[in-house]
């Protein structure tokens, strides 16, 4: 745990001393000074948390101190602790950027709780801060939306998506596991491209009936069925000048893939019922969670329709395989929900942290969010730090496999496994009912976290 620094400035040496050793008990690292201009040399010097303040000293008064430190000093939290104090001065402190006016002789709890809360101030400040400058760092390297990339992975999607963006690109295929962000990295490749001022329509191939997909994408005049009973506008017009995003590509039917594929390639169609033939200019991006090439061999997509799509590939990957970018992606949802849900939450303990790197993230991004979330509305404090709340489907008991009556290899005289394979196996299955999750793992197995760790290693489990 990180040491908080605190500089008391107290003419009366007892007074100074006395706190000096009530705050070293405490954990804070404290430094003296009896007048205005010792202090003002060792804040030149060194940086601190908090200043405990007198008001009045030798050379100078804690409200001119007040006056020059909060302007030169704006990280350090001022309290100023004085014998002569009114409400008046206190307002006016106040107003002036003091964090706290305590009066002497000052009990004990009353000091330290005032300091919590400093303290707690300044790492809500600071982890404000450190979020905003990583989301300067992700605005101007231009990284892909919640992609933030710092694991090589992610930074060799965030690059070759920046060089797609910036081409006049006709055609992407975006694939991946569900939850990896495609539909992000849609919007995010329309709005960094040259079309950004053109529309973004949207289509979910899934969500639709299949027999209504085509009057979504064309349109249709009055009367060419049942239903229509106006002239209706398909997404490809709207989407003239801009881009169309085919989600779930792999869901649509094959019939309509064939009439997809010539109007992308002709740039071209007719509504349902109508004559006339439409020109537009319409970039596609389409995405899928699904393995084309095992699509194509069943016959349940065209191989040309993938051709066609595949001129600008793009692969996300999971969040298991771009580990080192799990915890600057929880910060950054952090910081998101904390200020959409008004929670003072500015960080996760240690063992959530470690329980975020050692989880599979089977949802992806997705899931991490909705975790982070979860946390920031059950979270009463400043700090996540129950893995219960955030993982609830986790609370299970490992359920080893039970050898049925009639089992050979449980009857009197059969051989039975080494005790270095049983416990091998026995861990392999823990960590996998677990999905990777190794705190767990160590619960249920009923050892240290530090131990599953080397049996991991030994056995070559990692």
């Amino acid at each position: 745990m990180a040491r908080y620094s605190v500089l008391v400035v107290e003419d009366n040496s007892l007074v100074g001393m006395g706190l000096q050793a009530t705050l070293a008990q405490e954990g804070f690292e404290v430094e003296l000074a009896e007048c205005g201009k010792v202090a003002s040399g060792l804040l030149q010097t060194r940086s601190f948390d908090i200043a405990l303040l007198d008001m009045r000293l030798p050379d100078v008064t804690g409200r001119e101190l007040l006056t020059a430190w909060h302007e030169a000093y704006p990280e350090m939290a001022i309290i100023f602790l004085t014998g002569h104090a009114t409400v008046e001065l206190a307002v006016d402190c106040l107003k002036a950027g003091a964090y706290d006016f305590l009066t002497k002789p000052v009990e004990r709890p009353i000091l330290l709780k005032s300091l919590r809360h400093a303290i707690d101030h300044l790492q809500l400040t600071r982890k404000v801060e450190r979020l905003e400058g990583l989301s300067q760092r992700v605005t101007d390297t231009r990284l892909i939306g919640e992609t933030i990339a710092f694991s090589p992975a992610g930074m060799q999607i965030n690059d070759l998506a920046s060089r797609v963006a910036e081409s006049d690109f006709s055609c992407v295929l975006i694939t991946g596991e569900s939850g990896t962000g495609k539909g992000l990295m849609a919007r995010t490749l329309h709005k960094l491209g040259r079309r950004a001022n053109h529309p973004f329509v949207e289509l979910n191939s899934s969500a639709i009936p299949s027999h209504l997909i085509e009057s979504e994408l064309f349109g249709h005049v009055k009367g060419s069925f049942t239903d229509a009973k106006v002239d209706k506008f398909g997404l490809f017009e709207m989407a003239d000048k801009g881009t169309l995003f085919l989600d779930e590509i792999g869901d649509m039917e094959v019939g309509l893939q064939a009439k997809l594929l010539k109007a992308m390639e002709e740039q071209r169609f007719r509504r349902i019922g109508g004559t006339k033939e439409i020109a537009v200019d319409v970039a596609i991006i389409a995405a899928t969670n699904q393995n084309i090439d095992d699509a194509i061999a069943s016959g349940a997509f065209r191989a040309d329709l993938y051709y066609r799509l595949n001129v600008l590939p793009l692969h996300l990957p999971p969040l298991r395989e771009r580990r080192e970018d799990i915890v600057h992606l929880a910060e950054h949802f952090l910081q998101v929900y904390a200020r959409k849900l008004g929670k003072a939450v500015v960080r996760f303990s240690d063992e959530v942290l470690d329980e975020f790197m050692a989880y599979a993230w089977p949802g992806n991004i997705r899931e991490l969010r909705n975790v982070v979330e979860r946390g920031c509305i059950l979270t009463r404090g400043t700090v996540i730090d129950d893995v219960r709340l955030l993982f609830p489907a986790h609370n299970r008991k490992v359920t080893l496999p039970v050898m049925p009556p009639g089992d050979p290899s449980s009857g009197p005289g059969q051989p039975v496994l080494p005790l270095e394979l049983a416990e091998k196996q026995t861990i392999h299955a823990a960590m996998r009912q677990t999905g990777g999750n190794r705190n767990e793992a160590a619960r249920m197995l009923g050892i240290h976290r530090t131990t599953l760790y080397k049996k991991l290693q030994a056995y070559g489990l990692e």
